[in-house]
């Protein structure tokens, strides 16, 4: 199994894109493939799939805060065969743990270990790629997903006041001792004329550049064949050592 989560540093960052796009191209591949929607307060997964609301990953938050009164938290584990109930199916066959977009979720507390039970019930299944969506406001169990995935993507753009919050972000790792030199930035365009290249960026951060892509399109639907679509899939193969 490979792992992936996708993080954007910044709102708009487009990673909901690259993370919905990465996912559909493993699929297309032939590769068993997950999404996960961990952005649970405000994530659009659901939307952008068309998909239906539920069942979502409040609904296995639930069950797990159910099975709590039965026994501790910490003994709380399920098979691939109980949890797949929570997941959805794409008309691509792409499987999706989509989010309810739920405002009541709490921040703190329970949530960490409910999305560790979660996490560690989904790493051990027989899916070939799993693609995590994640929320661009950090947490616990981001920091957890990120710490722990094959490939923790950064998504990042050369303007200069979202460098700021990239610079601020690291540093928030750095404070909680998280291994920032396992991160990958991913630009999600072209830097203009008056920023900074990507690779200076790099140099700045001392974080490798795993690549460029060019700007999306409003109007763009996913696994178009177009640029994006061919870096990323390029992207996807490397990682995967899959022939190009």
């Amino acid at each position: 199994m490979k792992t992936i989560s996708v993080y954007g540093v910044n709102k708009n960052s487009g990673n909901t894109t690259i993370a919905v796009e990465l996912a559909l191209i493993s699929q297309k591949k032939g590769l068993k493939t997950l999404l996960v929607d961990l952005d649970i307060h405000t994530g659009n997964v659901t939307k952008r799939l068309k998909l239906n609301r539920h069942p979502n990953i409040s609904d296995w938050c639930e069950d797990i805060y159910l099975a709590c009164k039965e026994t501790s938290i910490i003994n709380i584990k399920y098979t691939q065969d109980q949890w797949l109930q929570f997941l959805q199916r794409h008309s691509s066959g792409l499987d999706v743990l989509t989010s309810s977009s739920n405002k009541k979720l709490p921040g703190y507390g329970n949530i960490y270990y409910e999305i560790k039970i979660i996490y560690n019930s989904l790493i051990d299944s027989d899916y070939d790629v799993i693609v995590f969506d994640m929320s661009n406001i950090p947490t616990s169990f981001s920091y957890m997903v990120l710490e722990d995935v094959d490939l923790p993507i950064l998504v990042v753009d050369t303007f200069r006041y979202n460098l700021k919050l990239l610079k601020h972000f690291i540093w928030d790792l750095e404070d909680v001792h998280f291994p920032v030199n396992k991160l990958k930035l991913l630009f999600n365009r072209e830097a203009s004329p008056v920023e900074d290249l990507p690779e200076t960026v790099a140099q700045d951060f001392k974080l490798p550049v795993l690549g460029v892509l060019p700007e999306v399109q409003p109007e763009r639907e996913f696994c178009d064949a177009d640029e994006f679509n061919k870096r990323l899939s390029e992207l996807f193969d490397k990682f995967m050592g899959l022939p190009s």
